[in-house]
């Protein structure tokens, strides 16, 4: 159940992408960074439905790292990537090329031979507190370390400012994602209100925002075949390695299984890459460029 879960959640997060691509590279470019730009974007009714489409996605998702580990679970959301390439498509009433089929049948075949490689298995169901808060400074400095770099970078250097700010949102959603595995385990084990009790939806809620702000500021900043890679390859890394230092979560470690890792991996970020690159789901252009 757990695949189907994954799987579902992966669609409407590729379709939210798709949305909300098109809405925020076309923003005003003073509000870039700025809380400002959410509330621009929210006004948009694209964009708006396509937080429709993340909340739903977000749904199944929590319900699939509540039967499932985050190493098992992240990976198979980057199957997003595959929907938004056809939903896009579909869209801009393009045909997809032959490369673009063979690098989603190298995404595919990635995902299935890094799930039989892998074998990912669940660790504990509490982390102490003292684990939290490393894992916080951690991703915090690193967060911060990116979005200064890519707010004082310029000239030609100005073209990795998406590929910055959406590796600052992929580790703002991994400590997000690991939030929401321990909120519906306390949520099956003790109910509503004790899960009301904890800290777990607040950190969740404020991490929501800083990541919205950061996803929206790099599909501003520049073309969206540099802040899409980046998102969509880095966040299911840095769950993975999220879960097995807070949960420790376990994958396969024989030779064979090794191997089989590394070709899944070298699959996997071969069609993410191609695909988040690719003008079906990107544009020709950035929309910013065409307004």
């Amino acid at each position: 159940m757990v695949y189907v879960l994954s799987v579902v959640s992966a669609f409407f997060y590729g379709v939210a992408a798709v949305m909300q691509h098109r809405e925020a590279a076309s923003a005003p470019g003073e509000q870039h960074m700025r809380f400002g730009l959410l509330v621009h974007l929210v006004k948009r009714p694209v964009w708006a439905a396509g937080i429709v489409a993340d909340v739903i996605a977000f749904l199944f998702q929590a319900l699939a790292l509540g039967q499932g580990p985050l190493t098992l679970v992240q990976p198979l959301l980057t199957a997003g990537l595959l929907f938004a390439l056809v939903l896009a498509a579909a869209w801009d009433r393009r045909r997809l090329t032959g490369f673009e089929l063979l690098a989603a049948l190298a995404l595919m075949t990635g995902l299935t031979l890094f799930l039989i490689a892998a074998s990912p298995s669940p660790g504990r169901a509490t982390v102490s507190f003292r684990r939290w808060w490393i894992a916080g400074v951690l991703v915090g400095v690193g967060v911060a370390v990116l979005v200064g770099w890519a707010r004082r970078i310029s000239g030609r250097a100005a073209r990795w400012r998406p590929a910055l700010l959406g590796i600052a949102a992929s580790l703002t959603f991994a400590i997000s994602d690991a939030l929401i595995k321990s909120g519906i385990d306390v949520l099956h084990a003790h109910g509503l209100v004790e899960l009301l009790d904890t800290w777990y939806l607040y950190a969740l809620a404020g991490l929501a925002v800083l990541g919205a702000l950061l996803v929206q500021s790099a599909f501003q900043a520049g073309p969206l075949a540099m802040s899409l890679p980046a998102l969509t390859a880095v966040e299911p890394v840095a769950s993975s390695g999220v879960g097995v230092i807070l949960f420790a979560e376990t994958l396969r470690t024989s030779p064979g299984a090794l191997a089989g890792e590394l070709v899944a991996a070298a699959l996997s970020l071969f069609g993410i890459w191609v695909l988040g690159r690719s003008p079906t789901v990107t544009g020709t252009r950035s929309l910013s460029e065409k307004v």
